[in-house]
């Protein structure tokens, strides 16, 4: 190793001179990390480096020089570009001038293995070090180190390689002028290099072009603010310049400033927040002014605003559709997950620490195409992104498509950031269009969707075709255990084709009982670091949506040699127990297996041969004769492993997932329909549950600072609030101290529900949505008392059952299969740097979490997706259709559901619709301040069956309603008494499903009150309170009506039933009733006795239980005790007046 110094001399602002000295240290064991290298061994075994390696295939290598990496950027992160070649020159200048964001994407290219990328130190080597000389510029000194780097290439392959040296600033010439042998070294620009060796690839070029573009642009803006310094305040139409680092980091230090993550709210544009400190709490910032220029996602730096400015966070529905389609987001990224109207504080932005602009899919503003010039505004598909303005010189090829833009600067003076266009990825509104939106949307790469993989992974692969079938090695199956001859099948859902999991159990005698969990053994086929293993490792996850999957492995191993499917033998890690005849563990043993699978069964047929059926559908009797007795001891296993974890804290949480029925012929969706809850469903997860859990303790043995663990924290008092409201509106208290405490408050309140399914379905969905999201960790980053997985109820857990479609899984087996081959159970054998580094595990667990959360969201907006289409389908006017669909008169047909108010805002509410999984927003607060009712929604029924609407009177708004919000609480709505309709109770809303279209948003569903739905509804004494009407005389009054609409299962608090029945002890009788029934009852007998004579009537109630809309205010006296337990109730308001009060109540 050989030291040397690099010395020169600064000049600093008080005109003195200072000498640096920046000692270097040079190697000559630098590996050049790539397969051509013809040493022996290769240089990149000699000196160990985790990286990728170049490829032996291509004829060229690509060295990009500063000019190049700092402002195209966006053209090496293409995946056609492969084997470039990245000087810590070039990286390190990135970092000195803080182009973080610049620098770590070009990292990101070196981390995907399929690019074949790598970061060459050619400062640290001896024959590639280049001292700077006097007076020669950076850019000359930096010149110079690249092609010295160029030419090393060249004489340590031997020639075999050329190097192109990409620069936009040096030319062929520029290299004579250093290195006279320069033979295999080209120097191109971009538009060179790609009219060459991509000239049919429009992407790259089309891309390219755009980059000019945005340059030009950059550099002339560049030039005109050096004279004029745009530097207005809030009140003007410039933003205020931010404060230097130093100022920012000091004040966020002092806690003068704060500093965070700026989300922006999705369901309302102007509102953005960041989480401040402990007692700060959340900071709201509002409006653009405010903002600063900074987007979703950036790490900003806020300064409070006066007390004065401080506001309340919004309430209402934003009455923009695409805004609402994001709308349940907001809960989740807020501090509290509850809307309240708390005054919280407000700030503005002073600063940004780190920009999070990624690609964004957009969409050209309509009617841009016919405006001359070639700058447009974009709008991206993500509603909290704003407008992007683009240079492009030709906006026809654009309009209607979705592009991909991305964000290239944001000027003090300018209104809207500045981008590029990237490419286009199809025709808006096209399924497969929006499908790859959704991909790009969450960072799900390219080669993933495509199901590519690189040649290299591929040619790793077993080979298992018809004429040559893979078969088991008679060594490695010596080496394992031999299931064969145990009864194993798995339980899947139809038509699986990756399957991870299968089970054997038996009774072995004395009470005892054998139980595996066998997992396919995808270690044995992926080697740890191999180009598959890397792919794998990059992807993260399989990505499953509505109708189609993006695979994590090749499928000759997810489909084929890893699945274990039947009558096939198959490799396998297995967890076998010896259980006592109370399912306690008596032994147990993990290691590598072999077994052949009698049956893949789905789950319906599991459950009928559960269900006490000798036979099923889709098996034959002599397999279902075989089966049934497995199944059966299965599940009275596994029924009391499940009550013991339950006895100790595990929940039963809920959610509502559907699946998507596609017709056969001609395309489309046939159905939607809500994923029935079966018990061999919890059968199956306990199963795997269990495996799950002792594999983590075992690999915690021999792994204590890096085993692979999930994590899943306890959840934050606040988020709970929600559901303790909605508890207390049954009675029931709910106690959230621990997750046994919670589970237990959860069982009472199901126990006493038996008859209100839906409310406790409500109760465990909201418990769901409370909790805090579970994380893989490293177990060396925190104390052994926070690895608990709260949910569960156990002290370790992990994931072991699925290495198919998850890479943390895979890591887990060749952490447990360290540990069985170690001496002792603390210690492992020679495993890798890799699974003993605590560290470098916590880097993997992070990058697994982020692309764990990305393919959620990006199956739950799939979902949203192809619920959209349903209602497209269900609602589209076959005139529209003969048409073209360009029939301006063909209105969308009405398409009626049954739904749940889940959710009360200040100008309306939410209702989901279980029957599809689909919630939306009703208003009852028109943009213009109108509130209004439809007439439909005040008769005895709001709607037909089959999902049509009866008569007109959906579309015959009532004016000149008023509404008072007690928010979370009721919406009271005052009603004119010449609208008001017959009296009637049901705990359900109908509605009409509608769809709001847009050309640069996705289409978003959105809904309008149809009335009540009194199908299936009881009179019960415990029947839940639901929607009703009301009606009631006050003393000096001429009358009252009202109607309430509430959450599912709201109903009465038992201490304020108790305090009316002290008031009136003849209403003690109903104390278990629902209110509204309570209040018909009582009506239905004052209109009897008015039949026989009573006071007070002016006409009677026709047949057929109708009532006069303008003599409904009549039918009530004051003197009944109905009226008093109206009054008794503190959330209902008489008021004085001829309207009539109608609460819409969560």
């Amino acid at each position: 190793m050989l030291r040397k110094e690099n010395v020169h001399f600064r000049k600093t602002n008080k005109n003195t001179v200072v000498k640096r000295v920046r000692e270097v240290y040079l190697r000559n064991d630098i590996p050049c990390l790539s397969t051509q290298c013809p040493k022996e061994p290769p240089c990149h075994e000699v000196v160990k480096v985790e990286s990728s390696l170049l490829s032996a295939e291509p004829a060229y290598y690509l060295v990009p020089d500063y000019s190049v990496a700092l402002r195209y950027v966006e053209l090496l992160e293409q995946e056609e570009l492969t084997n470039i070649i990245f000087t810590e020159t070039i990286l390190q200048r990135l970092q000195s001038e803080d182009k973080s964001r610049t620098y770590k994407s070009l990292r990101q290219v070196v981390k995907d293995p399929r690019r074949r990328s790598v970061v060459f130190s050619n400062e640290h080597c001896k024959e590639t070090n280049v001292l700077r000389e006097p007076d020669e510029s950076i850019e000359h000194r930096d010149w110079r180190a690249l092609v010295q780097t160029a030419a090393w290439y060249r004489r340590h392959l031997h020639g075999n390689t050329d190097i192109i040296l990409l620069s936009e600033e040096f030319k062929q010439e520029d290299v004579l002028r250093i290195d006279d042998n320069n033979a295999g070294i080209a120097v191109m620009n971009l538009r060179e290099y790609l009219t060459k060796f991509w000239p049919k690839t429009a992407v790259l070029h089309e891309l390219l072009t755009s980059l000019k573009e945005a340059i030009l642009e950059e550099d002339l803006e560049n030039k005109s603010q050096g004279s004029i310094i745009a530097k207005k305040g809030p009140s003007g139409t410039g933003y205020q310049e931010y404060k230097p680092l130093s100022e920012l980091e000091a004040g966020v230090k002092s806690e003068r400033f704060f500093q965070g993550v700026m989300r922006v709210r999705a369901n309302h544009r102007d509102q953005a927040f960041i989480r401040g400190d402990s007692n700060i709490g959340e900071i709201v910032i509002v409006g653009s002014d405010h903002r600063n220029r900074a987007v979703h996602g950036d790490v900003v730096v806020v300064e409070l605003l006066t007390k004065s400015s401080w506001v309340a966070p919004s309430t209402h529905i934003s009455y923009n559709p695409e805004e609402v389609h994001a709308a349940a987001e907001d809960d989740e990224q807020s501090s509290s997950g509850v809307r309240t109207s708390e005054v919280k504080p407000t700030g503005r932005v002073v600063g940004i620490m780190s920009r999070n602009w990624q690609p964004y899919v957009a969409t050209l503003q309509e009617g841009s195409e016919k405006e001359a010039g070639s700058f447009h505004l974009v709008l991206p598909l993500n509603p909290i992104i704003p407008k992007i303005r683009i240079r492009h010189h030709d906006a026809k090829v654009l309009a209607n498509q979705r592009i991909v833009v991305r964000i290239d600067s944001w000027p003090v003076n300018s209104q809207y950031p500045n981008g590029h266009y990237v490419r286009s990825i199809g025709p808006a509104h096209d399924l497969d269009t929006e499908i790859s939106a959704i991909l790009i949307e969450h960072g799900i790469s390219v080669s993933q969707t495509t199901q590519g993989f690189s040649e290299g992974s591929l040619k790793e692969m077993p080979i298992n075709t018809p004429e040559r079938p893979w078969v088991a090695e008679p060594t490695e199956l010596a080496k394992r255990r031999d299931l064969r001859n145990h009864i194993v099948f798995s339980i899947d859902p139809p038509n699986c084709q990756d399957i991870d999991d299968a089970i054997s159990i038996k009774e072995i005698g004395n009470g005892q009982i054998e139980f595996g969990v066998h997992i396919a053994d995808v270690s044995y086929f992926v080697k740890e670091n191999s180009l598959t293993d890397l792919e794998a490792r990059a992807r993260g996850t399989t990505v499953y949506l509505s109708d189609r999957r993006f695979d994590m492995l090749p499928k000759v191993l997810s489909e084929q040699l890893c699945s274990l499917r039947h009558h096939v033998d198959r490799y396998a890690m297995s967890v076998m127990w010896t259980l006592d005849s109370e399912a306690n563990v008596l032994t147990a043993w993990y290691g590598r297996s072999v077994i052949r699978s009698a049956c893949e069964m789905e789950y319906e047929q599991a459950q009928g041969l559960l269900n006490g059926k000798d036979v099923v559908p889709g098996l034959d009797a002599t397999l279902c004769k075989q089966l049934k007795p497995s199944v059966v001891l299965l599940a009275k296993t596994m029924r009391k492993v499940r009550a013991r974890r339950m006895a100790k804290g595990g929940l039963e949480l809920e959610s509502s997932e559907v699946k998507f029925k596609f017709k056969e012929e001609g395309g489309g969706i046939s159905d939607i329909l809500p994923k029935q809850p079966l018990e061999v469903h919890q059968i199956i997860e306990e199963a795997m549950v269990m495996a799950n859990g002792y594999v983590a303790q075992r690999i915690y043995q021999g792994f204590r600072e890096s085993a692979m663990l999930r994590h899943h924290p306890p959840p934050i008092e606040s988020h709970f609030k929600m559901l303790l409201r909605a508890a207390e509106s049954r009675g029931f208290s709910i106690d959230t101290s621990s997750n046994l405490a919670l589970a237990n408050s959860l069982r009472e309140c199901a126990s006493k529900s038996e008859n209100d399914i839906e409310f406790v379905k409500l109760l465990k969905t909201m418990a769901t949505m409370a909790m805090s999201e579970a994380s893989y960790i490293s177990s060396g980053s925190m104390g052994v008392d926070k690895y608990a997985h709260y949910g569960l109820a156990l002290d370790f857990y992990t994931h072991f059952t699925s290495p198919i479609r998850r890479y943390a899984d895979l890591v887990v087996h060749r952490q447990l299969m360290s540990c069985l081959l170690g001496a002792t159970p603390q210690k492992t054998d020679n495993s890798s740097d890799f699974l003993k580094n605590g560290l470098k595990m916590e880097q993997v667990a992070g990058h697994l979490n982020y692309k764990n959360r990305e393919s959620k969201l990006a199956q739950k907006d799939s979902t949203e997706l192809f619920q959209t289409l349903y209602v497209l389908q269900k609602t589209r006017n076959p005139a529209a259709i003969e048409n073209g669909g360009n029939d301006p008169d063909a209105e969308d047909l009405p398409f009626t559901e049954t739904g749940i108010v889940s959710e009360i805002r200040e100008n309306g509410f939410f209702v989901f619709v279980p029957r599809f999984g689909i919630k939306g927003p009703v208003y009852l607060k028109e943009k213009s301040g109108e509130i209004s009712i439809p007439l439909s929604a005040l008769k005895q029924s709001g709607g037909s069956e089959g999902g049509g609407v009866a008569g007109n009177d959906h579309l015959v708004m009532i004016s000149g309603c008023e509404m008072d919000t007690d928010l979370m609480t009721q919406i009271s709505v005052k009603v004119p008494p010449h609208a008001l309709g017959s009296h009637a109770s049901s705990p359900n809303v109908k509605v009409a499903l509608r769809l709001k279209k847009s050309l640069a948003h996705r289409h978003t569903i959105y809904m309008t009150l149809i009335g009540l739905d009194h199908q299936g509804t009881t009179a019960s004494a415990d029947s839940k309170l639901g929607l009703g009407v009301s009606a009631a005389r006050g003393r000096h009054m001429k009358g009252h009506s009202g109607r309430l609409f509430t959450k599912a299962g709201e109903q009465l608090k038992q201490d304020e039933l108790k305090r009316i029945a002290q008031q009136d002890p003849s209403l003690a009788p109903i104390l278990q009733r629902d209110l509204i029934q309570g209040i018909q009852e009582g009506q239905h007998k004052q209109q009897e006795q008015q039949k026989k004579g009573g006071k007070n009537v002016r006409k009677q109630q026709p047949k057929g239980g109708y009532v006069d809309p303008e003599e409904a205010y009549y039918q009530s006296r004051p003197e009944s005790s109905l009226y008093n337990l109206i009054e008794s109730f503190d959330r209902f308001r008489i008021v004085e007046s001829n309207e009539s009060p109608a609460s819409f109540s969560s």
